[in-house]
């Protein structure tokens, strides 16, 4: 049996002014052909999934293009259609297949198309026929009536923090495996809410999803269900489709799944006022981290949160540290190539006058002049050892620590979400260490940091990826759609 596997992916922040080329795809991660299985071959990833499950059921993978650009703003069309070409050559070249099984995001927009996964899946649909095609999806996909139609099942992550990647990579290729053998017949039903949820909201470690999660173990647990999946959707993409929908796979039982697909939507919805979050202030934030009598104190700033198309050069926090002069503080991690060329020359144990961040979106703050003392100089390389992408190595870029009183600053190249803890390792922080860690990232980082973190706080500060909903002027978004229009009915 031979699978194709591959992914064009990128998670699209259309509120970001900052377009998306084929350089950030290059600097992200890029890989065709055999180096495919080489970059993933023993990551907790879901290409990763496909790998060692391919390998226990005896199953040739044929690795085409996988490229993931840092999330940003929307994709030039140019950049999109160069990267469709190339992943449909090489899916033309590849020979006799089964299937296909795909490892997308599902949040890509380009110029030319809102639903680009669609636009992508449509393509391969037409290439390949009738053969299975299956694909895995973030939590954040903004699933389309397309991309549902075009597939025999998408198979979405559970989690959030996403450490079930490597789970729904094993899951993916094992309904594939028994969709080509005939032993099940994938029926999918689909259903979208009109419905928004922020990043917060999303956790699935606490708070509203973990009665979602229960509920969707219980749909899956139901006979003939062969894999549920709700989506909380990408609300920083104004495109119609932003939000929150669900999918269930049944063994040939249509009509199962759609009950099961209704059932699950209904349920979700009972609960639509439950996923609202309480931010605080920068000031309070300080103020009781100063106070804790345990550390670290971490702040989340998911408003910067690279991961979701933040500039990560955001200065509100880091401004607002150096006046209340803390002591024991780190913010990690400003995005700044000037600045850490700066600090390069000045050399380590030098002292070096900087305007820190700042420079990309105006929302996010002004640069900070300090005077700083270098204290690293790094490669910024670092590999993860947390729960999310364990074994995947990632870079930050050169790297430089400026210390400005009391407080380091951990000065980039590239833009990095800072979810796990060796991004500080690597340049010599100990976190448990650190009275104050200042993180770039909405979610992602407690699977790492929660069982060392004494409180952690989601801090209020304007941005691209602010969790403020009603912050954005939406001009595609299907409407009514709820919290924005608080009268939004669903049946």
């Amino acid at each position: 049996m031979r699978i194709a596997v591959g992914c064009i992916g990128h998670e699209t922040n259309s509120f970001s002014p900052v377009p998306t080329t084929m350089a950030h795809f290059e600097q992200g991660s890029y890989y065709a052909g055999p180096a495919v299985l080489d970059a993933f071959a023993g990551t907790s990833t879901i290409t990763g999934g496909f790998i060692d499950g391919a390998g226990d059921l005896g199953v040739e993978l044929v690795p085409l293009l996988w490229t993931f650009a840092t999330p940003s703003g929307v994709v030039e069309q140019a950049t999109y259609d160069s990267l469709k070409a190339r992943f449909m050559q090489l899916l033309q070249e590849a020979g006799p297949l089964d299937g296909v099984c795909l490892d997308l995001h599902g949040a890509m927009v380009s110029e030319a198309h809102e639903d680009a996964e669609g636009d992508l899946l449509a393509s391969v649909r037409r290439a390949i026929g009738p053969m299975p095609l299956i694909s895995t999806l973030d939590l954040h996909a903004n699933i389309t009536a397309c991309m549902a139609a075009q597939v025999e099942a998408l198979v979405g992550f559970d989690t959030y923090p996403h450490v079930d990647c490597y789970e729904r990579g094993l899951e993916a290729i094992k309904l594939m495996h028994a969709q080509v053998e005939g032993r099940i017949r994938l029926t999918q039903a689909y259903r979208q809410l009109p419905l928004l949820t922020a990043p917060p909201a999303q956790c699935t470690m606490h708070g509203p999803m973990l009665r979602v999660l229960e509920k969707l173990r219980d749909i899956e647990s139901r006979p003939q269900v062969a894999t549920a999946t709700v989506s909380m959707g990408f609300p920083f993409a104004d495109i119609r489709d932003a939000g929150v929908s669900v999918l269930v796979a049944t063994d040939g039982e249509r009509d199962k799944a759609e009950a099961y697909a209704d059932e699950l939507a209904a349920f979700i919805w009972a609960m639509r006022r439950d996923f609202d979050r309480e931010l605080v202030t920068i000031e309070e934030a300080i103020e009781r981290a100063q106070k804790a009598e345990g550390q670290p104190v971490v702040l989340a700033e998911g408003a910067d949160n690279p991961g979701g198309g933040g500039p990560c050069d955001g200065t509100h926090i880091l401004r607002a540290l150096i006046e209340s002069d803390f002591e024991g503080a780190v913010v990690a991690v400003i995005a700044d190539p000037e600045s850490v060329e700066q600090a390069i020359a000045a050399g380590v144990g030098q002292e070096v006058d900087l305007q820190v961040g700042g420079k990309t979106i105006a929302l996010h703050g002004e640069p900070v002049a300090v005077r700083g003392y270098v204290e690293t100089i790094a490669d910024g390389h670092f590999v993860l050892r947390g729960p999310m992408g364990r074994g995947k190595s990632g870079s930050m870029g050169r790297t430089a620590v400026v210390a400005v009183g009391g407080i380091e600053i951990v000065l980039t190249e590239e833009r990095v979400q800072p979810f796990d803890a060796e991004v500080l390792r690597c340049v010599g922080i100990t976190p448990e260490r650190c009275k104050l860690i200042a993180l770039k990232s909405a979610v992602h980082f407690r699977a790492d940091y929660t069982p060392i973190a004494h409180d952690i706080l989601e801090v209020d500060t304007p941005g691209v990826h602010s969790p403020n909903l009603f912050s954005y002027d939406y001009k595609k978004l299907r409407r009514p759609i709820f919290p924005l229009d608080q009268g939004t009915g669903f049946a």
